[in-house]
């Protein structure tokens, strides 16, 4: 390996102009891409999208370059801290509680950061039409989200989906996705190189990029806007573009202003005047206490590379018992698969090697940038109020943009060429294409899975709506599909005995829904395990006491109490979904909260 001079750019080589073309409409795509039968429309899909699009557009590339007879990359000190992550998420492995899971952080974060060093090797212009992919995609997906602003039925939810701001999904989900999505692509956008050439195509994208994050009602985009465009005007120092900003914040201000931003900004003022900043941070405080109890418990280890959802329950419950508390979440959804603050979560699942590792990117991240190059400085404006309030390195619609950030960082890096001999090119190009074939079909698989597991979960919430019988025979079926295929979908077990377990109490057979959910808890501590738990063993106690055996009976109620306290104290609005009035009493007793539904209130 050593590095040689170079006088032409990667774009300039047959067929990598395709595969810029393809990398950008994959990115588009991933904006924009939504499937509605998926267990999670938007986030899974978008990620499976962007995976496998960056495994055959880099895997191409490589293969094409191998089989020429050299390798042409950049390298800094950057991209080597940035090559060491997915390293010591492997390592991790050795004491996660699920090493499937660090498995596939490992796999996917090499994915991502592959495709960052590619596209450090285009030229600016192939790197700007890959940027605009993704920003059309937003900006589209924004226009979407106004629509719906305004009362427009794009995607509806319908009438039993979610009310108010989270009504609005865009196309991409959660509004705070797409608040962070065009947000991240905007210093990208501001910053272009051949802006100049096209000033009115990069103003009106700035623009669609800024309306959709204050259409989205997000505050954490609201702060991050603040600092992009402050920033932004900082640099420009130009008075012209100050008026021409001020007069489109005024106007984006006034499109949210009527489409119900004033309504959630009194309400946020509210929260603070009373000192509300549990829901304020709309619960995050639910995922950074069992963060911190994570790092507490293992300060050395932490808990594995993306195991912060196997141990955020047991490490909830952990730090409520320490802390004498009970939780405050005040709708029925509870878990948390991520911290809503990455920093944190790095910490809790990499331990000390997650702290350093984040230390060691930010100093030379800090050190090695390029002096007069905007880039850096507006995408951290940008990016650091998503990074400790969201998740946007878990999100393919947040990495994206990071990956397109750091692919123009990495770009100044100094140029190496690797020339193989003719054996390690025919075995790496053999290597590239397995990998590719592999990726490709892990990530096709893991989206299938997903949106069986839709289908299955619609199919049990609709059983519900049926008579005895037939909501019997609907469960019967669920479970009789999941079954045979539970040895062979060894990390989806723990899912699918909870999914087994509330098929067979939709069926009433008690018995098998308690081994169902015990099962599911020894593969996962999970709050809907041991609350499906703790209802079957209800309902086992209300069986035998009508056969008239009392002390069987008051053994199961007992244990029923104990496992429904724990997990309501965690989250005391499960207890609207305790139907026996006697059974809810003493649950919202020993938790210490007031049961609020009252009697008369049945099933």
């Amino acid at each position: 390996m050593a590095p040689k001079k170079r006088h032409h750019s990667p774009a300039a080589e047959p067929g990598i102009r395709k595969r810029i073309w393809l990398l950008a409409a994959g990115f588009l795509l991933v904006e924009i891409a939504v499937l509605p039968g998926a267990a999670s429309p938007f986030r899974t899909p978008k990620s499976v999208l962007a995976l496998i699009v960056i495994l055959l557009v880099v895997g191409l590339s490589v293969a094409g370059r191998l089989r020429s007879g050299r390798l042409d990359l950049r390298w800094s000190p950057l991209a080597s801290v940035l090559v060491a992550l997915p390293l010591l998420q492997a390592l991790s492995v050795l004491w996660s509680g699920s090493s499937a899971m660090a498995v596939d952080a490992a796999l996917e974060s090499s994915i991502w950061i592959a495709g960052a060093l590619w596209i450090s090797t285009a030229s600016p212009a192939e790197r700007l039409r890959i940027i605009d992919g993704a920003a059309i995609g937003a900006a589209f997906s924004g226009i979407v989200l106004m629509a719906q602003a305004v009362g427009q039925g794009v995607l509806s939810p319908g009438p039993d989906g979610p009310s108010g701001r989270l009504a609005l999904t865009g196309l991409t989900g959660n509004p705070a996705d797409l608040a962070m999505a065009s947000v991240l692509l905007l210093p990208l956008v501001l910053s272009a190189p051949g802006s100049s050439h096209r000033p009115r195509y990069r103003w009106s994208l700035a623009v669609l990029l800024s309306g959709a994050a204050i259409i989205s009602q997000t505050l954490t985009a609201f702060l991050a806007l603040f600092l992009v465009w402050g920033t932004w005007l900082f640099l420009q120092r130009s008075r012209r573009l100050w008026i021409a900003a001020v007069v489109t914040t005024a106007v984006l201000v006034a499109a949210g202003l009527a489409t119900g931003l004033d309504t959630r900004i009194k309400r946020q003022v509210a929260r603070v005047q009373q000192g509300d900043w549990y829901f304020l941070l709309s619960a995050r405080g639910d995922g950074w206490t069992a963060a911190g109890e994570m790092v507490r418990t293992n300060p050395l280890t932490g808990a594995g590379a993306s195991n912060f959802t196997h141990a955020y329950y047991p490490s909830r419950v952990s730090w409520l018992d320490r802390n004498d508390a009970v939780g405050q979440r005040a709708e029925l959804a509870t878990h948390f698969r991520f911290a809503h603050c990455d920093p944190l979560q790095m910490i809790a699942e990499l331990g000390l090697p997650g702290l350093a590792w984040i230390l060691a990117f930010a100093g030379v991240a800090v050190v090695f940038r390029r002096r007069g190059d905007p880039v850096p400085s507006l995408f951290a404006s940008a990016f650091i109020p998503f990074l400790l309030l969201h998740f946007p390195t878990h999100l393919a619609v947040g990495l994206v943009p990071v990956i397109l950030a750091l692919g123009h960082v990495l770009s100044t890096g100094r140029e190496v060429t690797l020339e193989p001999g003719p054996w390690s090119r025919r075995l790496g190009v053999v290597a590239v294409v397995l990998a590719v074939l592999i990726g490709s079909y892990w990530q096709t698989h893991r989206l299938m899975l997903n949106l069986w597991r839709g289908g299955l979960a619609h199919a049990l919430a609709t059983a519900q709506q049926l008579d005895d019988e037939r909501r019997a025979q609907q469960a019967a079926a669920v479970e009789a599909q999941i079954l045979p295929r539970i040895p062979a979908l060894h990390q989806a077990r723990p899912w699918l005995w909870r999914m087994v377990g509330q098929a067979r109490v939709a069926r009433g057979d008690d018995i098998g829904a308690e081994t169902a959910f015990r099962t599911a808890m020894s593969l996962w501590p999970h709050e809907e395990a041991e609350f499906g738990l703790g209802l079957a063993l209800a309902d086992q106690d209300r069986r035998l006491e009508a056969q008239g055996r009392v002390l069987d009976s008051r053994n199961r109620r007992g244990e029923a109490i104990v496992h429904l306290s724990r997990v309501c104290r965690t989250n005391p609005a499960l207890l609207e979904l305790i139907y026996d009035e006697a059974l809810r009493r003493s649950v919202a007793e020993i938790v210490g909260v007031a049961d609020e539904r009252g009697p008369g209130r049945s099933r």
